[in-house]
């Protein structure tokens, strides 16, 4: 009939959790510094067993890479 509404299964209602909805980016955001962190770390490691020039090395590749991953991301986004 017109003007009669339905009303919408479970399934399709929409659900309040009473909250905001976030991106995420603060949990990215502190991951990103605990790997950051824990890479600087084993770096230095790495360069305390060999040599100044192996850590930094090494660390080019583990630390900045993923740094300029996320902010080709960001600039994308």
């Amino acid at each position: 009939m017109p003007g009669v509404e339905k009303e919408l299964p479970s399934s399709a209602r929409q659900i309040s959790r009473g909250g905001t909805v976030g991106s995420g980016a603060v949990v990215i955001a502190y991951a990103f510094l605990i790997y950051t962190i824990l890479m600087a770390l084993f770096c230095v490691f790495i360069g305390s067993r060999t040599s100044w020039r192996m850590g930094w090395l090494i660390s080019v590749p583990v630390i900045f890479a993923p740094w300029g991953l996320v902010l080709i991301g960001f600039a994308v986004y």
